[in-house]
């Protein structure tokens, strides 16, 4: 767990996106290649060799471990019942709010939609629009890039 964490904040990493990429692989286990490629998806700083390098021996590892454990299957679904496919993120609620503070609340009311539940997979079009990296334009931008518990 302790390297993983440390690759995560080295690939600067979406943390929900890894965990719910991570929780496919089980299932999914194909080359290595292809479930770094899966990962990849969470990542904000381009991948290097090395860290490819690094990601792909804890994937082995973590696989391997996965399949001395038990069922591939139950560790998956296991997985998911503890990583959600969507999480508040304010970069989406910010917009939204001003929206409704116009008199459109039509992305409350999508978002509302989608947090009834957050666990499961998203469709297609939904992904697209909720289950991404955070937008560059929104890093830094006031109220938006960061809250926390005390917001």
């Amino acid at each position: 767990m302790n390297e993983l964490l440390q690759l995560m904040v080295v690939a600067k990493v979406d943390f929900t996106i890894l965990f719910r990429r991570l929780s496919d692989l089980p299932v999914h286990p194909g080359p290595v290649a292809e479930q770094l490629s899966r990962l990849r998806q969470s990542f904000y700083v381009p991948s290097t060799e090395v860290l490819d390098s690094q990601w792909s021996r804890w994937l082995e590892r973590w696989q391997a471990q996965i399949r001395a454990n038990g069922d591939p299957l139950e560790a998956s679904d296991s997985m998911k019942r503890l990583n959600p496919a969507i999480t508040w993120r304010e970069w989406l609620i910010a917009p939204a709010y001003e929206q409704a503070a116009e008199g459109d609340t039509s992305a409350l009311q999508a978002l509302q939609a989608v947090f009834r539940d957050p666990y499961s997979d998203l469709s297609a079009q939904l992904a697209a629009t909720y289950d991404r990296l955070r937008p560059p334009d929104r890093f830094n931008a006031g109220g938006i890039s960061h809250f926390s518990c005390s917001s």
